[in-house]
């Protein structure tokens, strides 16, 4: 849940910003591709260039991604284990 996040992991707030909502669906996975692609249109706003930068470096202090598990709501998982995941739904 978004409780159990630290400060640092808590930081981003893209969704609010493009969606109007708290956690888009699939907002892990386009937050991870504007990370790893560069900046885009999301919603009805835009990821840019240091949004991307910010996240690059949130997530590395952090040695995790967050994402939106069903039963523990937003989740903080570890990079690698992130990583492992990107792959597997690719």
């Amino acid at each position: 849940m978004i409780a159990d996040l630290t400060n640092t992991q808590r930081e981003c707030e893209i969704s609010e910003k493009c969606y109007a909502a708290s956690w888009m669906q699939g907002l892990e996975y386009a937050l991870w591709n504007a990370v790893i692609n560069g900046e885009r249109a999301y919603g009805q706003d835009f990821i840019t260039k240091k949004n991307c930068e910010t996240l690059r470096i949130l997530s590395e202090a952090c040695d995790s991604w967050i994402y939106f598990d069903e039963s523990s709501e937003e989740t903080a998982i570890s990079l690698s284990l992130w990583k492992k995941m990107v792959e597997i739904k690719l």
